[in-house]
């Protein structure tokens, strides 16, 4: 038998033992996998941030279109519509717009708020602060729809449709009915 050495004990036992570090492969490998998680991380909060604005947006577009259809509401249903109410006559033609003018201090009945389209929004209620609306658009559409409501005639009842589109360019659409009594 071979005498070893002491020093080619110790030469044999460390070639046993195994590595303790990372390999120039696993870090570059690890770099990947990581990369990788922190892309799909940061697209995922972008998204996220990005739609973070809409709640905000759409509560003011409704603000907005409640507002319009409040002010419309409380007009006549047509000009034969006797104001402060009672016996409500029937209109030679309850659909169409008043001939008195079409600005908007002469609006006084809902069919006088058929197309209107304001950019930015106009309300009668100063209350509001319509800096804050400033890139808003509104459309209103008034049309007869009493047979939409089973009425035996369509001039009974009319549709008054408020579209608001907010700044991001969605728009949300918001609509009531006004029945002549």
């Amino acid at each position: 038998m071979k005498a070893v050495a002491p020093l080619d004990r110790l030469t044999t036992a460390s070639a046993r033992t195994y590595q303790t570090g990372v390999t120039l492969v696993e870090l570059v490998i690890t770099i990947v996998v990581v990369g990788i998680a922190l892309s799909a991380l940061i697209s995922a909060l972008t998204t996220g941030i990005s739609n973070s604005t809409t709640p905000l947006w759409e509560s003011k577009a409704l603000a907005l279109s409640q507002a319009y259809l409040d002010e419309i509401s409380a007009m006549r249903f047509d000009d034969q519509t006797p104001v402060g109410g009672g016996e409500v006559a029937a209109a030679v033609s309850p659909c169409t717009a008043s001939t008195e003018g079409q600005t908007r201090a002469n609006f006084d009945d809902v069919d006088d708020y058929n197309g209107v389209s304001d950019a930015p929004p106009i309300l009668i209620d100063t209350t509001i602060n319509m800096v804050e609306y400033a890139s808003y658009q509104v459309d209103v559409l008034v049309v007869c729809a009493g047979t939409e409501l089973g009425l035996s005639n369509n001039n009974l009842a009319k549709r008054i449709s408020v579209t608001v589109q907010t700044p991001t360019g969605d728009s949300r659409s918001v609509g009531i009915y006004k029945g002549n009594f």
